[in-house]
Order: structure tokens, then C-alpha cells, then sequence
């Protein structure tokens, strides 16, 4: 599925590559800023003159200068290749459209292509865009938190140990709750997208009968199972922020009850080193946070993901032959012995056994009750479908 939809990255792989660039800077910046300020907090206490004030601070203005041109070049590149990437995917599946036959559009139907190529692929670039900002970005900002913090904490730094399990433990088990709900949504958006195109196509029936409040119950009724759904997931993630918070602060009166009595006891803990650590545990949590957003959102589209590739991935059910008939005898039309089913698994045929042969420039009339199969007959002379059993000819040839 990965390497299919990476076939639509294309002609925005420099502008992927770069966005990775942009970002292992920013993030190198970002967990050396802390190191440089608890350096500078402990020289100004230690009685620096001011030009070494002035270098440091200039240094600091400098490395947020970088990392904030850094940051803004990343969003440039990344929104580039995520939008191009979106087009592309797009732009794939409509040519895949365009070779499927009424037998391949059956199998999805209408209303779920839309939904394709519209809901899901947001999902998809949604996704891309994370994956080539947020999820290298705040692996290394994770890892680089830790090392810096060891370096300058040094016992400090357990109190790792006890935050980043529970908080790993806790957004797993969010995320692992609220996936289901989000993975019954897309199915439930392809019959909300057909009850849509039903009404618009069938306008005049509807007004016709006066169903109007049918339809609108029916609508209604899909609207809220979709609301209901997301709603029951929301409320799942919503406790991300409860959890994120208990072990902010855990990790802040951890860091200033130990390190202050550490600095006063003389252990070899200064007040820089005391503020450095509440900035990389700050950084640490949320780098995690950031990445449990990651897990669901990519366990959200992984569901599109596989739907896109579907589509990408069907072949259609008829091929053309090598050297096709390009002009037809006449119009006389035989149907020897046919049977059709639209389904390979279905139990019975829409036509059993059609003998049927009309000469050129008869006119004749299909008679039939509601799915008798009036239509399934017509369809089978242009090469709509392809008989399952028999032969269809048209002016002598078999279609």
C-alpha cells in the first residue's frame, strides 16, 4: 500500500527531501537553545561581565533566527508536497476511473468513489504532511531532549523514567479505544454520499411521490450515526490533554522539589541546569504528545490509505482486443444461448438461456415487469457488461 502511494509523490520529491532538511535543523536548534540558556543562567550568576552576556544572547537570537527559518521553509516545502501529492493521488485514481467498466463501478459504486476522492484522500494528505514534518521532527526532538537532559540533569533526568512510560502507556491505550469509531466513519460517509446523489439524481421522483420527509429522515439518520461516531471518539481523545497535563506537571514539581534541594545540598545541580530540565521535559512530553496525535491520525487515513489503493490497484474486468472491429456489417443482432449474472458469486442469473435473434432495421420493443432484466438485455449488445455464458454478435461479430 506504502509503495503504490508513493508512485504519486512524483515530481514532489525534491520538496519532500527538503522538508526532512529543514527539519532534523530546526529540531538540532531547538534542543541546543536550552543547553546554551542554562549555560548563560549559570555564568550571569556566577558574576559575567556583560560582553560575554552579549555574545551569548547573540548566539541565542542567532540559533532562533535559524530555527525559525528552518521552521517556515519546512511548511513551505511540506505544504508543496503534500498538496502536490494530494493532486497526484487524485488525478490517478480518476485515470484508473476512466478504465473501469460498469461491472468495476458496481463493485464500488458512485457514491463511494466520491468518497474516495475527496474525504479520503484529505485523510491521505493529512497523513503525508505529518509523516514528512511531525513525525521526524518529533522522534529527534525526543531523542535530542533526553541526551541534552542527561547531560545537563544528569539524576534529574530519572524522572523520565517514571513520565514517558505512563504517558506511552496512556495515549496507546487512548488511541487503541478510539480507533474503531474512527474506522466505521468512512463506510458510513459512502451511504451519506449515497442518500446525496439519490436525491439530487432522482429529484423529480422524490417530488414527485412527496418523500421529501422520508429522504430527509433517512438523511438525518445517517448524519447522526456519523456524529455519533466521531463524537465517541472525540470524547476518547479528548483525554490525551488530562493525561499530557498530569505528567507536565509531575515532571515540573519533580524537577524543582529534587533539583532545588540538590542545588542547595551543593550535589552539583545549579539553577540553570534546574530551568534547562523543565524545558526538556517539557519537550520530551510533547514530543510524545505530538506523536500519539500521529498514531491516530495515520490509523484514521490507513483506512483511506487502503481504500485509495483499491481503486488504484482493480483492474478492468474487460480488456480490448488487440485488433478490434472498428465498423459493423449491419445492425442485426444475435444473442446465442446467453447467460448473465452481475456478479462472479451470485446464485442466479439476471438472464438465463437468451435465444435471440433480430434482423437489421426491425424495431422491436422489451417488455418486462420492474427487474426483469429489461435493461441488463440492452446492455449486453453495446458491450456494457460481457455475457457471462454465450455469445452477443452485432452484424455478424461477437461483441
Amino acid at each position: 500500500m506504502i509503495k503504490r502511494l508513493a508512485k504519486c509523490i512524483r515530481e514532489y520529491k525534491t520538496a519532500t527531501i527538503l522538508t526532512l532538511v529543514f527539519i532534523v535543523g530546526e529540531a538540532v536548534i531547538e534542543a541546543l537553545i536550552p543547553f546554551i540558556t542554562a549555560d548563560l543562567v549559570n555564568q550571569i550568576k556566577a558574576g559575567a561581565d556583560m560582553n560575554l552576556i552579549l555574545r551569548q544572547g547573540g548566539l541565542l537570537a542567532l540559533l532562533a533566527m535559524i530555527s525559525l527559518a528552518c521552521g517556515g521553509l519546512a511548511g513551505f516545502t511540506c505544504s508543496k508536497a503534500s498538496a502536490g501529492f494530494a493532486k497526484n493521488v487524485r488525478h490517478d485514481i480518476f485515470d484508473r476511473v476512466q478504465t473501469f467498466t460498469f461491472s468495476n463501478i458496481d463493485k464500488f459504486s458512485s457514491s463511494s468513489l466520491v468518497t474516495r476522492m475527496t474525504t479520503d484522500v484529505n485523510n491521505v494528505q493529512m497523513s503525508f504532511m505529518m509523516l514528512i514534518r511531525t513525525a521526524i521532527r518529533s522522534p529527534l526532538m525526543f531523542i535530542f531532549s533526553v541526551v541534552m537532559a542527561y547531560i545537563m540533569g544528569g539524576a534529574l533526568a530519572t524522572c523520565f523514567v517514571i513520565v514517558v512510560p505512563i504517558l506511552i502507556v496512556g495515549l496507546l491505550l487512548i488511541s487503541r479505544k478510539a480507533m474503531p469509531a474512527f474506522r466505521r466513519v468512512f463506510k458510513k460517509y459512502d451511504r451519506l454520499n449515497e442518500s446525496i446523489e439519490e436525491n439530487v439524481r432522482a429529484m423529480r421522483v422524490v417530488k414527485g411521490f412527496a418523500r421529501e420527509d422520508y429522504e430527509k429522515e433517512k438523511f438525518g439518520k445517517a448524519a447522526d450515526s456519523i456524529c455519533a461516531d466521531f463524537t465517541r471518539a472525540e470524547r476518547i481523545v479528548a483525554l490525551n490533554t488530562p493525561l499530557m497535563q498530569f505528567c507536565m506537571y509531575f515532571n515540573m514539581a519533580f524537577v524543582l522539589l529534587v533539583g532545588s534541594r540538590m542545588a542547595i545540598e551543593g550535589s552539583g545541580v545549579d539553577v540553570g541546569q534546574i530551568s534547562a530540565m523543565i524545558t526538556y521535559g517539557l519537550q520530551v512530553l510533547m514530543s510524545l504528545m505530538m506523536l500519539s496525535m500521529i498514531y491516530v491520525m495515520l490509523t484514521m487515513s490507513a483506512e483511506s490509505a487502503q481504500r485509495i489503493v483499491e481503486v488504484l490497484n482493480e483492474l478492468p474486468d474487460m480488456k480490448e482486443p488487440e485488433h478490434p472491429v472498428m465498423e459493423v456489417r449491419d445492425g442485426s443482432i444475435d444473442f446465442d444461448h446467453v447467460n448473465f449474472k452481475y456478479s462472479k458469486n451470485a446464485k442466479k442469473f439476471a438472464l438465463a438461456d437468451i435465444d435471440l435473434h433480430i434482423r437489421s432495421g426491425m424495431t422491436v420493443g422489451i417488455i418486462g415487469g420492474t427487474g426483469s432484466s429489461k435493461s441488463s438485455l440492452v446492455q449486453l449488445i453495446p458491450r456494457l457488461y460481457d455475457a457471462t455464458e454465450g455469445s452477443v454478435r452485432v452484424g455478424g461479430v461477437d461483441v
